[in-house]
């Protein structure tokens, strides 16, 4: 793999972009494969043989911020913040005319990104902020990088939270509070009970050692999401397990394992919001 550029980001393009193949995918990237090659899918398939059910994850809930993102974009909202964007697509897959994409990452995933991006001629109206959003600050890199923050914005956070101090995930969402009048917020969370290894089930505990041997240790989910945007004062638009996505988006496939009932996504807003998904 690229030096410097982390592991998991080629892992989830690997897996996101095996939905191209299936007869009717829930969504498609074509983009994607531009990373692509026999090691990233080598690996992928390690992190993924003791659990089939982290490639559907991924893929339901591309599915789901791809819906909301387009929805957001067709409502008006031409501001687009993705925080940790790793190798995400969406600046060249999901646009429309004045849509303005922000993408935060390390120097060297970013980099790869815009090279990468050029040399197969694929256009994305993005600015990217390298940098540690946490270590660096949020709203000092957004300052620097001409955000508008009169402007409504839609923050897309996939992949993230699992990874952070609690207190880190809590200070991000109150930052975006407390400096944008007009915003909407999406992103994954594993409930605390696959964190703290007290689900019951061993399949889960199973996956998670795999994983946390082999990348970074997740340190953080929530039980209560609705505690959480009480306690940073936000609105809760909606909330799905992926079991619950599954069931909508492949109602005709039964679930592979237990860990879709803990591993959610949610979309949260402050008191104006800009508009509101349809499903």
């Amino acid at each position: 793999m690229t030096n410097n550029v982390t592991g998991t980001a080629f892992i989830v393009a690997e897996l996101r972009a095996e939905e191209n193949a299936e007869p009717n995918p829930l969504y498609t990237d074509n983009v994607v494969k531009i990373w692509l090659n026999e090691e990233t899918k080598k690996t992928a398939s390690e992190i993924t043989q003791n659990s089939p059910a982290a490639k559907e994850m991924v893929k339901l809930r591309t599915k789901y911020f791809d819906d909301v993102l387009s929805n957001q974009i067709l409502g008006g909202c031409k501001q687009i913040v993705i925080l940790g964007s790793g190798l995400d697509t969406r600046a060249a897959r999901i646009n429309g005319e004045g849509v303005l994409y922000f993408e935060i990452d390390d120097p060297a995933t970013l980099q790869l990104k815009a090279k990468t991006l050029k040399a197969n001629k694929i256009s994305a109206n993005v600015r990217y902020i390298p940098g540690d959003y946490i270590k660096d600050g949020l709203i000092s890199l957004l300052k620097q990088s001409e955000v508008d923050f009169e402007r409504a914005t839609y923050f897309l956070w996939e992949g993230n939270t699992t990874l952070l101090a609690k207190k880190d995930v809590i200070f991000v969402l109150e930052q975006i509070r407390d400096n944008f009048q007009n915003f909407r917020l999406s992103f994954d969370y594993m409930s605390e009970q696959v964190i703290l290894r007290t689900t019951g089930y061993q399949d889960i505990n199973d996956y998670i050692d795999k994983y946390e041997s082999m990348y970074a240790p997740w340190i953080t989910g929530f039980e209560n999401i609705e505690t959480l945007a009480e306690d940073v004062n936000l609105k809760i638009i909606d909330r799905f397990s992926t079991a619950e996505l599954h069931q909508q988006y492949r109602p005709q496939l039964s679930l592979e394992s237990n860990l879709f009932k803990f591993y959610f996504v949610c979309t949260l807003e402050n008191a104006v919001g800009c508009v509101s998904p349809k499903r």
